[in-house]
């Protein structure tokens, strides 16, 4: 290499000023984009206060309309009582819980669905409670649903719906009650139909009134629509028809009793299934 040094250019003095400058624009350039991205924040945090109060505090979204579905036989007026304190209210502010819990203080109401439509309307949809039965309490009758939830008196303007009544009936004979009445509704509606009057009577049986028949039935939860057909059956054959019977019992497992008014008999004395023991004073 002729006394040439080649590792003299690789070792040239620091240029230290030219560093430092460097630095500092580096520096600089940190310092704008920090502060650039702050006040892009604090922009952005004006303007969602400003939002805030503007949907908060202004008028723009109270409640003005308030509208109502699904009430047949609740009561308009104390629907109103309920609804209208939450006019005024402001829409994003409204606690929907709290209008559902007071809308199902409402006789009738079983359920509350309510939706939020801007700018001003609340939208309400109510479910209401179906009654399987009336329930006789001293001289007031009340409706009672399917989960033995009384809820209201028996109404002129509702009506009874040929209802059968549940007399003398509190606490769980209550509530066998009303699983008979709910469970003949959906799988018997024949029989529910004819069933006027419901009386309990421990530890597993039932007084039913056909209005039919125009006869108390004693019959057994679990087989009163099987047995209840052997008794029409049997009323046809030996031409039994309505006000002819005195009362007639399906608790035993072998025989349908009947008990004729007057001198009315039945013709079979079998004690089957599918016969008649004609009952004795």
């Amino acid at each position: 290499m002729n006394g040439f040094d080649t590792t003299q250019r690789f070792f040239r003095p620091t240029d230290v000023s030219r560093l430092r400058r460097n630095q500092r624009q580096i520096q600089i350039a940190r310092l704008l984009v920090v502060l650039r991205n702050a006040a892009f924040v604090v922009v952005i945090g004006v303007v969602a206060i400003g939002v805030y109060r503007n949907v908060h505090n202004g008028s723009r979204f109270a409640v003005r309309q308030i509208e109502v579905g699904g009430a047949v036989h609740a009561p308009r007026a104390a629907l109103d009582a309920v609804t209208q304190r939450y006019l005024g209210a402001n829409l994003f502010d409204l606690d929907i819980a709290r209008v559902q819990n007071d809308l199902r203080g409402v006789s009738w109401i079983r359920a509350v669905n309510v939706e939020k439509k801007l700018p001003g309307t609340l939208r309400i949809n109510v479910v209401e409670r179906k009654a399987v039965a009336l329930v006789q309490r001293s001289d007031r009758l009340a409706y009672v649903d399917e989960d033995g939830v009384t809820f209201a008196e028996l109404s002129p303007h509702v009506g009874d719906e040929d209802l059968p009544i549940i007399a003398d009936a509190s606490g769980e004979e209550l509530a066998r009650s009303i699983a008979l009445v709910r469970d003949l509704r959906t799988r018997d509606p024949q029989v529910y139909s004819r069933i006027s009057e419901v009386k309990p009577i421990a530890p597993k049986s039932f007084a039913l009134f056909d209005r039919e028949l125009g006869a108390f039935v004693y019959a057994n939860a679990e087989d009163v629509s099987a047995k209840w057909r052997t008794l029409y059956g049997v009323m046809r054959a030996e031409n039994l028809g309505a006000n002819a019977i005195e009362y007639a019992d399906l608790r035993f497992n072998d025989r349908i009793v009947v008990k004729p008014k007057g001198s009315l008999r039945t013709g079979h004395e079998n004690p089957t299934t599918q016969g008649v023991a004609n009952a004795q004073d």
